[in-house]
């Protein structure tokens, strides 16, 4: 083998894999797109005094579908917005990814044997002087 070859097992058009990610990959940036819409016009709503719920969902309603309307056939047009645009999706994937592994981490409950023993030696060592004492120590010069 050369050391040009690759190792990576090479993705033909009709891989499943491949058609599920650009799918996912395709919608995610869509949603994050609109998204990004209406976020940056309610900053706008706010900044111009537009307080009243009812009214801001209306124009937000109308404005959004229009912008992204508007936006599409332009991107689609011009070749330099599409090559963005591709390169775009794969880090809406990475911040979709990381936003999801954060939500996990911060909603998981771990009732593992593990996670039981941690938790009753800490609060054994809680009650015994020397070892929080000792603990305290490791900690600080971790």
């Amino acid at each position: 083998m050369t050391p040009t070859e690759s190792t990576a097992p090479k993705l033909d058009e009709n891989d499943p894999v491949k058609v599920l990610f650009d799918m996912a990959s395709y919608w995610a940036t869509i949603w994050s797109f609109i998204a990004l819409c209406l976020w940056l016009e309610l900053h706008v709503l706010k900044r111009l005094d537009i307080e009243s719920g009812s009214l801001q969902v209306t124009i937000l309603l109308v404005s959004t579908p229009a912008i992204f309307l508007a936006t599409v056939p332009r991107i689609q047009k011009n070749p330099k917005a599409r090559l963005i645009l591709e390169r775009a999706r794969y880090v809406v994937v990475l911040v979709a990814a990381a936003l999801l592994g954060a939500y996990l981490h911060a909603s998981h409950k771990d009732d593992s044997y593990e996670a039981a023993l941690r938790d009753g030696a800490v609060l054994a060592c809680a009650k015994i002087a020397d070892c929080k004492a000792a603990a305290t120590q490791y900690a600080n010069t971790r």
